[in-house]
């Protein structure tokens, strides 16, 4: 099967949708389907090749104002001519740029493709209820969780185009072992750095961690290569770094941009993982991850995460916006490494058994199959 996918960026951009794009991709490749991405980039490129995923940077692929559509429609169609995809994917798409949604619906119109929106995000904004009205270019729409799900029907998207699938997780990727005897006392957030995503908070919490055991060390990551269409990263990170300095914590935490490839080293060197967000996150893959590399993770009780975090079974889910009820959390961790290891544990057989990456591309593909069948559109090998 040929398989185009589109999105507003793709790694080394980090993000939970470039994770998740360039996994599913490469293991799409595996099984022998020509994966073809066009993406968002700072310059226009010729296709390279990424993990066997044919990627095309364009800068018309970024959701910016003032795109044009007649060349936005010559640089989607010259690339759906040279890949000629059975089926499109695209990753949300219901959001941001209106002009990339009006063409593709023109597009769809014009050569029958199928398109199918994973939605990563919902928005309960002006923009967000405007692409409503775009609604009916997805053949089907996979959200990444049941609140995801309950969110989109819940502002007007149709129940019946609409299909869970959960991320899922390379085991292979990630390191199974507990943390041996001289792993510092590192306490991992692997979100971007923003206050959305609770690197203020984790930051309080703590202090009050190494009020109990001062040898606790956080790490943040997300201060790289990000998507950032608001232009808030650098006054989060700023704001983050002055209470770092109000709390006299520099000693304490680093603020590093963590290249994907060193990512399971750095979790194999954590006690525990957090991902305390502070809106409705809608999955939270980051925290998989580190459930797959066999750490207990802390979460916030909103969006997706309890869908996959089981609390005082392979973590601990706590209040959202509650410095004090995640200190408590992760000093229970860090002072009682039985439980810390049994939690991870725990975690890691979750992860391999209920979120294996094997199982969203077959679920992934059965839905390609089934918007082809209804198109009655044979799939090219």
């Amino acid at each position: 099967m040929r398989i185009a996918m589109l999105h507003w960026a793709f790694p080394p951009v980090v993000g939970g949708v470039e994770t998740h794009l360039e996994e599913l991709g490469a293991s799409l490749v595996r099984r022998g389907h020509a994966v073809h991405a066009l993406v968002g980039g700072e310059s226009d490129e010729d296709p390279l090749q990424h993990r066997g995923i044919d990627v095309q940077r364009s800068t018309l692929f970024r959701p910016v104002p003032g795109v044009a559509r007649a060349e936005l429609r010559t640089v989607l169609r010259r690339f759906l001519d040279r890949t000629r995809p059975d089926v499109v994917h695209v990753h949300n798409m219901h959001y941001f740029s209106e002009r990339h949604a009006e063409v593709l619906r023109e597009v769809k119109r014009e050569r029958g493709l199928p398109i199918v929106l994973t939605a990563h995000n919902v928005w309960r904004d002006q923009l967000g209820y405007a692409f409503l009205r775009h609604a009916d270019i997805w053949d089907r729409i996979i959200a990444v969780s049941h609140y995801l799900a309950d969110a989109l029907v819940d502002i007007g998207y149709p129940r019946s185009r609409v299909q869970v699938m959960h991320h899922g997780v390379d085991p292979e990727r990630w390191s199974p072992e507990p943390p041996l005897p001289d792993t510092p006392l590192r306490i991992f957030h692997p979100a971007r750095l923003s206050l959305d995503k609770g690197s203020l908070l984790v930051v309080r919490a703590l202090h009050r961690v190494r009020a109990l055991i001062p040898g606790a060390r956080l790490l943040l990551a997300g201060t790289g290569t990000i998507v950032d269409f608001e232009s808030r990263q650098a006054k989060e990170v700023e704001t983050v770094r002055e209470e770092i300095a109000r709390l006299g914590l520099e000693g304490a935490v680093e603020l590093r941009a963590i290249p994907w490839d060193e990512i399971p080293e750095v979790f194999a060197r954590s006690r525990v993982v957090v991902y305390p967000s502070r809106f409705d996150e809608p999955f939270g893959i980051a925290a998989l991850e580190g459930m797959a590399s066999a750490r207990p993770v802390v979460v916030s009780s909103v969006g997706g995460m309890p869908e996959f975090v089981r609390d005082g079974v392979d973590g601990f889910v706590v209040p959202p916006d509650d410095d004090e009820a995640l200190a408590e959390r992760i000093a229970l961790l860090l002072g009682n490494p039985v439980l810390a290891r049994r939690l991870g544990a725990a975690a890691r057989q979750r992860a391999v058994r209920r979120f294996h990456i094997r199982q969203m591309v077959e679920s992934v593909l059965t839905l390609y199959q089934s918007v082809l069948q209804r198109g009655l559109v044979p799939a090219r090998v």
